[in-house]
This record gives structure tokens, C-alpha cells and sequence, in this order.
């Protein structure tokens, strides 16, 4: 997988069915990077495996993984592929780009993971090979295109960088732990002071305990929606300012929502490039541009 493309950036696609797999595939994406050099920069692209479902969606999945150079596709479940992912698969590795390109399959519980003689395990390898696509998974003796094996256990990554405690300080509400843990990772990396939690009432408990400079809040969550966090948060004249980081609130019911006063709306799924470019926009950031996200990775951090 080297090029010059490869020299600077590593544009990467994720897609899983549950927190556990997205979870082994962002480790996974971390031994990956770690073979491939220190010097590049990691932007990932997470989608669920239920975004897929959606023809739409799936279809925005699709063209991202044909413009990307990576694709890691992570399951905990036993149970064959969904039709949907089926189709996405067929989809993003029927176009021919010329771009060098892996795919990555991380199929059952990382405690059990499929053998190469699988069922699933040759359909995927099969048809990331007829697309030209390198194909390798750390349930097998494969090699990555720079001769290093993969890694079933990830060893401990670098430290992460302390942040910049005058770069303003952000509260994070996000159910979906993976996606929570990586953006969590993004904001760190460019110097935010960050808190996340998992769901709406911790993020109100949150709000009344500490002081933030800005709420990044996801919508569709269980129990109170992020939109009914918001509306206690103006009732309680709070001025703070919210980016709606969903793919379920669209302009058109901001448009009838005046009251939620959001500074942006960020559909997901988004890249680590577009969620920092907004936050720097809105907190007024005049430092250093914001730090592409590099693969530091300690979970557990802020949960």
C-alpha cells in the first residue's frame, strides 16, 4: 500500500454492526498504521452496519469506500452477512479507481474469530482480490503490502498528547461508543478539553456540575433525544453553543425549531477533518489549524 498518496494521509472507511466491532476495527486500524509509517495522518470514516439498510446511505457508503485507500469491515457477530452489507461490498469493489487499496476483515468476536476456510472468509477474500484489492485479516497468516503481519492482539500505542487547557472545553453526548471513543480521541489529538458521555440525562448532569464552552450532541438517542437536551438547556438559559452531530435532524425540523438555537448541524456519518474544522470555526479557534486525527488510542478515556 505505499505511494504518494500514501506518504501523508491514509483515508479510511469503517463499517461494523455493534460497539464491540467497532471497537476491534479501530485497534486494528492502529497496528495498520503503525506498519505502514509514523508519518502518516488517519482519517476515518465510521458507518453501522444498520446505515446500510438504507439505499441512500448505503450508496453514500459506497461512493466513500471507492475514493478511500482502506476499507476495514468488522463483525461480532457468527451470522452470514446482511444482504445490505452484501450489496455495499459488491458496490464500493465493482469500481475500479486505480488507487492502491486493502480490505481488512475482522469477522466474529475477537475472542473467535473466523478461519480462513469460512465461508465468509473466502467470499470477502475473493472478492477484494477480483478488484484488485489487497486482502488480509488477523485471523490468518496474512502479510500486509509492507511484508508486516497483521496482529490478532494490538500492543499499546503511544501516549496521547496532553491538551491545550486555554483551547476551550467541550462536553460530547454519543451513545455509540465507538464512534463516542473516536471523536473523543479526534478533539483530544487537536488540543480540547473533552468530556463525553453515553446518552442525554448524563449529559444534563454533566452540564450542571461543570462549565462548557461548546455541546457536541448526537439526537436519536434512547431516553431523552438530543433535541430535548438542548430545549432544557435554553430553558435553563444556557447560551452555550450546540453542534447537532446526527444523521436524524435535518434542516427542516431546525427550520421549525427555532428554540433549539444550534450553531451547526454536522450529518453523520462525517470525517475527523470536517467535525474539527467546524468546532475551530465555531469556538473562534485563531491558533494552529486544526491536527488531523492520528491513531492514539487508550479506551476507557472519558467513558
Amino acid at each position: 500500500m505505499k505511494g504518494s498518496r500514501l506518504d501523508a494521509r491514509l483515508d479510511v472507511v469503517i463499517v461494523y454492526d455493534d460497539d464491540s466491532a467497532g471497537q476491534h476495527a479501530i485497534h486494528t486500524l492502529d497496528v495498520v498504521t503503525r506498519h505502514l509509517g509514523d508519518g502518516i495522518k488517519v482519517h476515518p470514516l465510521l458507518w453501522r452496519f444498520d446505515h446500510l439498510e438504507d439505499p441512500e446511505w448505503r450508496a453514500a457508503a459506497t461512493g466513500a469506500a471507492v475514493e478511500t485507500c482502506l476499507v476495514i469491515l468488522s463483525t461480532s457477530s457468527k451470522n452470514e452477512l446482511s444482504a445490505a452489507v452484501r450489496d455495499w461490498i459488491h458496490g464500493c469493489l465493482r469500481s475500479e479507481t486505480g488507487a492502491p487499496g486493502a480490505m481488512v476483515a475482522l469477522l466474529g468476536p475477537a475472542d473467535d474469530m473466523d478461519k480462513p476456510d469460512s465461508p465468509r472468509f473466502r467470499f470477502l477474500k475473493d472478492m477484494a482480490e477480483a478488484a484488485g484489492r489487497s486482502f488480509f485479516s488477523p485471523s490468518a497468516p496474512a502479510e500486509t503490502s509492507t511484508g508486516a503481519r497483521t496482529e490478532s492482539n494490538p500492543v499499546a500505542s503511544r501516549p496521547m498528547q496532553a491538551p491545550n487547557p486555554s483551547s476551550g472545553k467541550i462536553l460530547l453526548v454519543e451513545d455509540d461508543s465507538s464512534i463516542r471513543q473516536l471523536n473523543v480521541k479526534v478533539l483530544m489529538r487537536a488540543g480540547y478539553q473533552v468530556d463525553s458521555v453515553a446518552g442525554s440525562q448524563a449529559g444534563w448532569e454533566s452540564l450542571q456540575i461543570a462549565n462548557y464552552d461548546l455541546l457536541i450532541t448526537d439526537n436519536q438517542m434512547p431516553g431523552l433525544t438530543g433535541a430535548e437536551l438542548v430545549r432544557k438547556l435554553r430553558d435553563a438559559q444556557m447560551t452555550m453553543p450546540v453542534i447537532f452531530a446526527s444523521g436524524g435532524l435535518g434542516a427542516e425540523e431546525l427550520e421549525r425549531s427555532q428554540w433549539l438555537q444550534p450553531a451547526a448541524v454536522l450529518p453523520k456519518p462525517f470525517t475527523s477533518d470536517a467535525l474539527l474544522q467546524m468546532v475551530a470555526r465555531i469556538l473562534g479557534r485563531a491558533g494552529p489549524a486544526p491536527v488531523p486525527y492520528e491513531s492514539y488510542f487508550h479506551w476507557g478515556l472519558n467513558d
